[in-house]
């Protein structure tokens, strides 16, 4: 006879109970869950890390000494842009146009006080500015980073110097600072990865991003040396209705013991009310560099020479 007790029927086999199941789906969505908090720590980590990265670049670019004067050559050659100069509103402009005569300048140069001398290889009419485009040492980085690249420059505050209008000053002039002009504050930073500097050294490539609308905050690109952390590259993007509308690359290296803009090229647009004409590329090179321990004052003199020029 079989037994009056109730039984539930048997599982199929290898079958799990169905608590069983619900346990094991818990366990993999909790595990899903971690895994991908993991991933957004990590993530957040990185970012962080490139942050400190890049301000420690900054650092030790605000460190290095800067040669009291400067001489050297600009020769600049144009694919669909040539570029001069002229002056107005008693500055100093880059002239660019469509074409591709070659520029021939040379530039004497003051660091404390950012005046640069430049003279027309081809007119031979003489220029005086401060504009941070023809200064080759981290002053007219730091500069362009507060005032734009291309944007009319005023006269700044020179940096102190003995009482002669024209001193010798300190072997080797220092600046700080430029965290207060391209920090996180003012830019999101985010890694690119391995790049390798115009040089040919390893590198470190980074995007920045203004965190608001500025016209003068013009940083979007940067490439730190991967062994000695200074910048190799900087890259500003210009954005203009009207002339310009691109980008000023520059690249820097070790030049007789200081970290100076070796190279360049402007890449874009001419525009007008807002529509692009013309595109073209500009390349130029400094060549002969040298720091003489100084200059003669007639130098920064203005109106020394015939042709325009600009206090």
């Amino acid at each position: 006879m079989r037994s009056g007790t109730n039984s539930l029927p048997s599982s199929p086999r290898g079958a799990k109970p169905l608590n069983a199941r619900r346990a094991a789906l818990a366990a993999f969505v909790a595990a899903v869950f971690l895994l991908a908090l993991a991933a957004g720590v990590r993530a957040a980590g990185d970012d962080d890390g490139v942050t400190l990265f890049y301000e420690r670049a900054v650092k030790v670019m605000d460190g290095l000494p800067q040669p009291p004067y400067v001489t050297y050559r600009l020769a600049g050659t144009g694919d669909g842009f040539q570029i001069g100069l002229t002056v107005r509103d008693q500055k100093v402009w880059l002239l660019i146009s469509a074409g591709s005569d070659p520029s021939a300048w040379t530039l004497r140069h003051r660091t404390y006080d950012y005046e640069s001398e430049i003279v027309d290889q081809d007119d031979r009419k003489r220029y005086l500015s401060a504009r941070s485009f023809f200064d080759p040492t981290w002053y007219g980085a730091y500069r362009a980073l507060r005032e734009g690249m291309l944007n009319a420059q005023d006269p700044a505050p020179p940096r102190p110097s003995p009482d002669d209008p024209s001193p010798a000053p300190e072997a080797a002039l220092r600046t700080i600072g430029g965290i207060a002009v391209m920090g996180p504050a003012f830019y999101r930073i985010s890694d690119r990865g391995a790049a390798v500097c115009p040089d040919g050294a390893p590198g470190r490539a980074l995007h920045l991003t203004s965190r608001k609308r500025d016209p003068l905050r013009q940083l979007t690109d940067v490439v730190v040396n991967a062994t000695s952390l200074r910048l190799c590259m900087m890259r500003y993007g210009v954005a203009g209705a009207f002339g310009f509308h691109g980008i000023v690359e520059q690249h820097y290296a070790d030049v007789g013991g200081y970290w100076m803009q070796t190279d360049g090229l402007l890449d874009g647009t001419l525009r007008a009310f807002g529509i692009s004409t013309h595109h073209g590329i500009w390349r130029y090179r400094l060549l002969d560099m040298a720091f003489p321990a100084s200059l003669p004052n007639d130098a920064f003199t203005p109106n020394l020479f015939e042709g325009p020029s600009t206090q």
